[in-house]
């Protein structure tokens, strides 16, 4: 009498089991690895914007002015419309100008705000007024300010690039170009910005530490 033949294997279930385990295991490294890479880009993208900072602080000790910003994509500062202190202009910041970087760790181009009275020649007490001062707030409603009045701004939009979905109403208010911009937690819902303005009392330091003021 023959005998029976029974073959060892995985059934279909077991395989299906043994998947869903491998996908929670892999889930469990990927997540966390996306996580980091994201920490690194935004830790990259503050050491930037902390250059640039030195850079436009350099820039207006050389020039007793702030640069107008890069509208034309070159790198290179162009003409501000007017330099009064009701107006701002902004656009790409005039990376080639400065001598820094470009673009933010997700590959956008570093976005600058100026006051056009800090276009020119100015003094101890210019500030901007009306229109033309650039606020920082803690979210979009604005009801709490972080700096109520700056000469510039310089940002990133953060991996979403603000044009893609998830934007959140605080990323809104910073695409309005009305002057007013939002700081706040990273991922706060969904913000991803990352910011970075000099204060009229840095800036006022500086140009009297280098004898451009008063």
């Amino acid at each position: 009498m023959a005998l029976k033949k029974y073959t060892s294997g995985f059934t279909l279930v077991e395989m299906a089991i043994v998947l869903i385990i491998m996908g929670f295991i892999i889930g469990a490294f990927v997540t966390p690895l996306t996580v980091q890479v994201e920490q690194s880009h935004i830790a990259e993208a503050r050491k930037d914007l902390a250059e640039i900072k030195e850079a436009l602080l350099g820039y207006a000790a050389v020039n007793g002015t702030l640069p107008c910003p890069d509208t034309n994509g070159d790198g290179i500062v162009d003409g501000c419309l007017n330099t009064n202190a009701t107006a701002t202009t902004g656009g790409n910041l005039p990376w080639s100008t400065l001598g820094v970087k470009s673009k933010d760790p997700w590959g956008q181009a570093y976005q600058y705000r100026v006051n056009n009275a800090f276009t020119t020649t100015f003094n101890l007490s210019t500030v901007g007024s009306g229109a033309g001062i650039i606020k920082i707030c803690t979210d979009s409603t604005c009801a709490a300010t972080e700096s109520s009045n700056v000469p510039l701004i310089v940002f990133s939009y953060g991996k979403n690039g603000a044009i893609q979905p998830p934007i959140s109403l605080d990323e809104q208010e910073n695409a309005n170009l009305d002057g007013i911009f939002v700081n706040h937690d990273f991922v706060q819902d969904g913000f991803d910005d990352v910011l970075m303005w000099i204060s009229i009392n840095v800036l006022m330091n500086r140009m009297v530490t280098v004898g451009k003021l008063p």
